[in-house]
């Protein structure tokens, strides 16, 4: 993509309200852009006469325990409990591009994100270009470039706007007179972009993926994004870790025989969240997975990714290639190895675990030896 019109557009929201107009009849409306909440399909179920079987139930039942709510005297653990169950068990409704009518809401439940002003976030971008701008611009149109499913429904306005909307906060509160605990980071650093994607990709508005965002980057991965970016360093080190306790022949084949340590390979998918890995589909079904278990999971999903490929790697005359883009995701798998993983994680492992994830986020799922008991 080009830069025609780049810094225009951000100079020109300065001046106008949100959302952004329609794109062209060349590009499909972003789904950020939709000015209010579409009921889709709604007649069509009215008009359908299925027989609602015992499996149907059984798909749904995430969508109706988020509309219906717990049953009456339920407590706010068991409830979120109830969620957890749900996910594992039934997994959000979707289309096949991913797209859901309440996954937006359902994750802003499991991390706890109240409402959030619209006004805030339409402060921050009529100051215009922040001091990151430059950075973000020039990464912006490179964000999921080959994703159509991206493409047709975010345009590169509206994830410039929240990129600095971002670093606008960031800015303010390391120039406040009380600034909070998570203010030594930077602006922005290259893969905040990503990890914005699908985001702004399942969200209904900007404004509800900025104030995802901001939930991530100041109370679950802070350290990600501080200036040496030690949270995603303390992950690799993890993933090294990890490896070598569950796979401790693959862990030698990986680190000692071809010399080849997770920070060489795994850097973007843990910044990311495993963003950086398509379908975006399936990154959505692993980020339910995520926010309602803890981010924090995203190691052993890291690590669960290279149990699946084990064999590749041996097969591989060249297994540092076949690292530098990991197979595309496959959440159902991978949540499955990944629960397998933290269950089986032996006694010498898991203090390693619990201490070191506090190094790398404030996660407040649930505790690794505790995933799906």
């Amino acid at each position: 993509m080009g830069t025609k019109g780049s810094k225009e557009q951000l100079n020109s929201s300065s001046t106008t309200n949100l959302p952004p107009p329609m794109p062209q009849v060349s590009r499909a409306r972003a789904n950020s852009d939709v000015p209010a909440p579409f009921e889709r399909q709604k007649t069509a179920r009215k008009a359908t006469n299925y027989s609602l079987t015992s499996s149907h139930a059984r798909k749904n039942s995430l969508e109706l325990t988020f509309r219906d709510g717990p049953p009456a005297g339920t407590t706010a653990v068991d409830s979120i409990s109830l969620l957890r169950s749900s996910i594992l068990s039934s997994g959000v409704t979707a289309t096949k591009e991913g797209l859901s009518d309440y996954r937006i809401y359902l994750w802003l439940a499991l991390l706890n994100i109240g409402p959030f002003s619209t006004d805030q976030y339409l402060a921050f971008i009529h100051r215009g270009q922040s001091p990151a701008y430059d950075k973000i611009h020039q990464d912006v149109f490179r964000t999921l470039a080959t994703d159509a499913l991206f493409q047709r429904r975010v345009t590169n306005a509206s994830l410039t706007r929240v990129l600095n909307a971002t670093a606008w906060r960031i800015h303010d509160e390391q120039n406040s007179t009380n600034p909070p605990p998570a203010t030594n980071q930077t602006l922005y650093v290259q893969g905040v972009n990503v990890l914005s994607a699908p985001l702004l990709y399942a969200s209904r508005s900007e404004s509800q993926a900025y104030s995802l965002l901001t939930c991530l980057l100041t109370t679950y991965i802070p350290t990600y994004i501080s200036p040496t970016m030690s949270g995603v360093h303390a992950g690799l080190e993890l993933i090294d870790r990890i490896l070598l306790d569950r796979e401790p022949n693959l862990a030698a084949f990986l680190q000692e025989k071809h010399k080849l340590p997770a920070k060489i390979y795994a850097f973007p998918s843990v910044l990311t969240l495993c963003a950086c890995t398509p379908p975006l589909p399936e990154v959505l079904k692993l980020w339910d997975f995520l926010f309602a278990f803890g981010v924090h999971l995203n190691i052993i999903c890291v690590v669960a990714q290279l149990v699946l490929m084990k064999q590749k790697l041996y097969d591989s005359p060249s297994p540092g290639k076949l690292l530098r883009s990991f197979p595309q995701l496959d959440a159902g798998k991978i949540i499955q190895v990944t629960l397998g993983i933290a269950k089986d994680m032996d006694e010498a492992c898991t203090p390693k675990w619990l201490g070191m994830e506090r190094g790398l986020s404030r996660s407040r799922g649930v505790p690794a030896e505790r995933l799906g008991r």
